[in-house]
């Protein structure tokens, strides 16, 4: 007996089945071959993985080698999505004043750690409502002021007092005194640096900061992430536990505000977010979404600026001629004993360029945090289908030779201008991104590279017994590899 008599499945339905079948394949197929070359040229991969198992771990350079050979966009698929790299300035130029891509991938690398979405994460009406409530709250809360500037200044002074006593692992000193300047922008107080609370959550960011990389296969996989953190992988259990941490540290902090028990005198982030929700009506404003957003702020805020100033330390020492340079315009300007305040950049154009420049050819953010296209669009000439991934590789914009004549030269005086008296900050150097989801807390961080910059060159020169290792490694940013060996000689 065949087996389709003994299922009694009429033949008609069969031929239907086949039929539809058929057509669902075909369709399918035609589909995917027009999406296919409908999008830029690039590599081919293998099923499932796409392209993923051939990047390297420094992604970016090889995007740009890529670009060299498909184009400066191109597409690769990365596990299951089409996605478009795009390497130069114009066309980046471009991408940024495209509204069609300011999304988010629905699902993305924390999406099997953390359920509730942040601002860094979310995308539609509900990014644009918490990005004007966070742009408006940052205002209130002094971001750019002179208020906030003084509380800043206080803080590094303890920060310099505590390097002239030990300035041993200065990366981690540095993340603990630019969180600093963190908390007081969200909780509107600081912590000393023995607080066991303060010695935990500074722990946690290292953790996380250093686990974290946004080129992980669950990026473009997200359906692994649960189970490899049932297999036990390393650095997914690391940024699990890291976020517990945040999130049970920063609940602790939400409770104080919500019962009155901080006597803060400072405005803060959680206190202005805190009113706008109880005067709406709706689920948008919630306290698991304020929760992810401290710890965004906390994570960015704080790992940005302290990697930053790192490399601005090394290359101090690489280059002691521009440290001299640096000090000189410190005494012309402001002298060694006062305090410097922001306003004192405008006449010191040498220091800027400096920063300008590390910020350029160590790219600390090589490349932004991934976008989906929302509908059909186009970057330029080249097609971008609707829910395709989009990766913005600055790394390639601040080593284009076309826009940074010798761009793997270090030398500042690339931003100056009228026999070095000016400077200027060209629109392609974009070391926090730009257009609308350009990092909010851009104007905090230029602060803050500036005066921590000024305060220690005011009081140390630094030097180092040992050379120093300029490799980088990826985390949450691209850092030293190998933590320097500095030394802070007081003057």
């Amino acid at each position: 007996m065949l087996l389709l008599d003994y299922f009694s499945v009429p033949l008609p339905f069969i031929y239907l089945f086949l039929s539809l079948s058929t057509i669902w394949i075909i369709k399918y197929l035609y589909q995917s071959v027009k999406r296919l070359y409908s999008l830029p040229p690039g590599p081919f991969g293998i099923p499932i993985f796409g392209y993923y198992p051939f990047l390297k771990h420094h992604s970016y350079i090889q995007f740009d080698q890529l670009s060299k050979t498909y184009g400066p966009v191109f597409s690769l698929k990365l596990g299951q999505y089409d996605t478009i790299a795009v390497c130069d300035w114009d066309n980046l130029k471009d991408a940024f004043a495209n509204d069609a891509l300011l999304a988010r991938p629905a699902k993305g690398f924390l999406s099997g750690i953390e359920n509730t979405l942040s601002i860094i994460s979310m995308s539609g009406d509900a990014w644009r409502e918490h990005r004007r409530l966070s742009l408006h709250v940052l205002r209130n809360v002094g971001l750019g002021k002179r208020e906030m500037e003084t509380l800043i200044s206080e803080e590094i002074h303890q920060f310099l007092s505590s390097l002239e006593n030990d300035a041993n692992d200065l990366p981690q000193r540095l993340m603990q005194s630019v969180s600093n300047n963190i908390s007081l922008m969200l909780f509107g107080h600081i912590f000393d640096y023995d607080d066991p609370d303060k010695v935990a959550i500074d722990e946690s960011l290292r953790d996380y900061c250093q686990a974290f990389q946004f080129s992980g296969i669950t990026s473009y996989l997200p359906w692994l992430t649960k189970p490899l953190i049932a297999l036990g992988k390393a650095n997914l259990k690391i940024i699990q536990k890291a976020q517990m941490h945040l999130n049970d540290f920063i609940s602790k902090e939400l409770f104080k505000h919500q019962n009155g028990k901080d006597s803060l005198k400072v405005e803060n982030y959680i206190d202005g977010y805190l009113n706008v929700q109880s005067k709406r009506k709706d689920q948008l404003f919630n306290n698991a979404t304020l929760t992810r957003n401290v710890a965004t702020f906390f994570v960015a805020g704080s790992e940005t600026v302290a990697g930053t100033l790192t490399w601005a330390s090394m290359y101090l020492v690489k280059y002691p001629q521009y440290q001299e340079k640096i000090l000189l315009e410190i005494k012309e300007a402001i002298g060694t004993e006062k305090r410097p305040d922001f306003s004192d950049r405008l006449r010191m154009p040498f220091t800027l360029a400096f920063l300008y420049e590390v910020q350029r050819i160590e790219s600390i953010v090589a490349t932004n945090l991934i976008r989906r296209a929302s509908q059909d669009t186009k970057i330029g000439p080249y097609n971008v289908p609707k829910d395709s991934l989009v990766l913005f590789n600055f790394w390639s914009v601040h080593h284009d030779p076309k826009l940074w004549p010798n761009p793997d030269k270090f030398d500042p005086n690339r931003f100056l201008t009228d026999n070095g008296t000016k400077v200027v900050k060209p629109p392609y150097l974009v070391p926090f991104s730009a257009g609308k989801r350009a990092c909010p807390g851009e104007g905090l961080a230029n602060v803050e590279l500036f005066l921590y910059t000024v305060g220690i060159l005011q009081r140390f020169k630094i030097k180092s017994d040992k050379p120093l290792s300029f490799e980088a490694i990826n985390g949450l940013t691209r850092r030293p590899k190998y933590k320097p060996d500095l030394i802070f000689q007081r003057v």
